[in-house]
């Protein structure tokens, strides 16, 4: 799909995904680093017995289908170069603070004038206007930042993290679909595009609703963990079945279905079947109307025929009879779950260290242009001779001198 066009990826590691995204359509993309690498090598976990620039796991998930090479853009003959290559490129991304390739100067201004179509996509924490844009951030301060911190946890407690680190993966996301746009845009009007890309306005985003409850309901979301929050109702949707947990909404439609079930397995009298107008019971319940069952009586009903059942029987049963439910999966449960396997999702990797595993594979499939998984992410400098001698004609002196003394391969 985008195999004609050319990226730049000079990210710390804080947009590796915009540009694997793109690689995975496949555009063609170089992974610029300092010549001591980048900062995202050395991102935890780390993959035992890997040399130690290979050994990130992090690095080695979001750098797949990219060429790797070195450049020291602190010396001129560094800046040359990638300037050679911004004349040959579509896409430049990077994840700095601020203005920081415009200090070297290679910012916009300067690049567009290489390359009048060039596409410049710039991620940072805050924006680069604003008076928090020179802030120094990190995941956590941006998630909290943003808003979606405040929402998680639980009332009587102070807010909690977001799981495991997410704000860049958002940002990175959100920066391949604008990169994209820009380019939309440059191929319509000939011009150049600059795209400044905001962490904390990704995650403002990440709000949904959220971003628009106090505005209509005079008050905030309130943190409420694992109970969902329909107007002034709370109630959970989270349930402890056989082998861990289940998520099911106790709305009218699904009440109406799994009321057979509970009187099947004698947990209520089968009088409850036609006592109730099920398919209504939740707008009643929030509009304070009439019903003739507690709260309390079908949410108690639910715990208990849940927890005889595992997740995957549950899951089964409501496919079957069309009941909106979920099995809670783990990592374990989704590295064995048969419709992944089914689909070919997960791909076979070779490690750095000589082992194969199973990473995720690719976000959608498409019928005449299929994304594909060509590379795994690469050594450090590895790809310096075969990119800049194509490319740019370099020779290996030419190529010394710009990435810091290496020609490139794989064990260096």
């Amino acid at each position: 799909m985008l195999s004609p066009y050319t990226v730049l990826d000079l990210t710390g590691g804080h947009g590796d995904l915009a540009s694997m995204l793109l690689g995975d359509m496949g555009a063609t993309v170089i992974k610029v680093e300092p010549p001591g690498g980048a900062a995202a090598r050395h991102e935890p976990p780390f993959i035992k017995d890997a040399p130690e620039s290979e050994s990130s796991l992090p690095f080695f998930a979001f750098n797949r289908n990219k060429q790797g090479i070195t450049l020291d853009l602190k010396l001129e003959a560094g800046r040359n170069v990638l300037r050679c290559l911004v004349k040959k490129a579509d896409f430049l991304f990077e994840s700095g603070q601020p203005a920081s390739l415009d200090s070297l100067g290679l910012g916009f201004d300067e690049l567009k004038e290489i390359n009048p179509r060039l596409v410049h996509v710039a991620i940072s924490a805050y924006g680069w206007d604003g008076p928090h844009a020179d802030y120094l951030a990190n995941d956590l301060t941006i998630a909290a930042m943003g808003g979606p911190m405040s929402l998680q946890g639980v009332p009587d407690r102070a807010p909690v993290r977001l799981s495991v680190p997410q704000v860049w993966l958002h940002a990175g996301a959100e920066a391949a679909t604008a990169a994209m746009t820009a380019h939309a845009l440059m191929v319509r009007t000939g011009e150049a595009q600059f795209v400044d890309v905001s962490a904390q306005a990704c995650m403002i985003a990440t709000m949904l609703q959220g971003i628009s409850a106090n505005a209509i309901q005079g008050r905030d979301y309130n943190r409420g963990g694992s109970l969902l929050q329909l107007g002034q109702a709370t109630f959970p949707v989270v349930f402890d079945c056989a082998d861990g947990y289940v998520v099911l909404i106790p709305s009218g439609p699904t009440l109406a279905v799994i009321v057979p079930w509970f009187v099947e397995d004698g947990l209520v009298p089968e009088s409850w079947i036609g006592g109730e107008e099920w398919p209504s019971y939740h707008m009643r319940l929030l509009q304070g109307q009439p019903i003739n069952y507690s709260l309390e009586e079908v949410l108690g009903a639910i715990t208990n025929y849940v927890a005889k059942y595992t997740k995957n029987e549950l899951l089964e049963r409501g496919l079957r009879d069309g009941v909106t439910l979920a099995p809670v999966n783990d990592v374990g449960d989704l590295a064995k779950f048969q419709h992944l396997e089914e689909r070919g999702y997960w791909l076979p990797a070779p490690l750095p260290n000589s082992e194969e595993t199973r990473m995720p594979g690719l976000v959608a499939r498409m019928s005449k242009t299929p994304m594909s998984v060509r590379r795994w992410a690469p050594a450090r400098g590895e790809h310096n001779q075969q990119v800049l001698q194509s490319m740019l004609g370099l020779d290996d002196a030419e190529i010394t001198q710009a990435t810091g003394g290496s020609l490139g391969h794989r064990s260096e």
